[in-house]
């Protein structure tokens, strides 16, 4: 799972202004099946005021494996925030 994390993040430097990765906690937990490995990827941009936004994206292979994580990911968030104020919606 590392591996192809350290990959996603080489792609990633290509295609934005990475200025640092930070791993968190839970990459190092003894979980039998750690579902993924966390990251706050910081860019760098034009802004100069104190503007906040952040967004929560999870990258997996296009196969079962990854539509298992698409679909354990829609799971939690319905029992997080319940079936009338959840969705997931394909854009592309």
């Amino acid at each position: 799972m590392w591996t192809g994390a350290q990959d996603i993040l080489k792609a990633l430097k290509k295609v934005l202004p990475v200025t640092s990765v930070h791993v968190l906690g839970s990459f190092t937990t003894k979980k039998a099946r750690p579902a993924d490995v966390d990251f706050i990827v910081f860019v760098k941009t034009k802004e100069k005021g104190q503007r906040k936004w952040a967004v929560d994206l999870t990258v997996a292979p296009d196969n079962k494996y990854g539509h298992s994580v698409l679909k354990d990911t829609d799971r939690w968030v319905k029992e997080k925030y319940g079936l009338k104020k959840s969705t997931t919606v394909k854009l592309k």
